[in-house]
């Protein structure tokens, strides 16, 4: 079973370390980051979730976002990316 993380608020550069943390917390198995209360989503972070993510796939695990807000979906298009481009890292 996926171990849930729920992150919130705006996550920018003062977020990456405790994002990073509680990542690396759940990163012994598949992991589900539920994005329904992220009112920003900065670049480091969305980075920092990519590495997760590939870290995840290379042990054999999933890695997913659910619960996208349109807002963050809006600053992710920005940048040129989709919760999926995320979940997939850089294969």
């Amino acid at each position: 079973m996926a171990e849930v993380l729920s992150v919130e608020g705006r996550l920018d550069l003062t977020a990456v370390g405790k994002l990073h943390e509680d990542l690396m917390a759940h990163s012994g198995g598949d992991v589900v980051v539920q994005m329904d209360r992220v009112t920003q989503l900065g670049t480091l972070c969305a980075q920092t979730m990519i590495a997760a993510a590939n870290t995840a796939r290379a042990n054999g695990h999933s890695f997913k976002i659910t619960n996208t807000s349109d807002r963050v979906l809006g600053q992710l298009a920005v940048m040129g990316m989709t919760p999926e481009t995320i979940m997939k890292g850089s294969q």
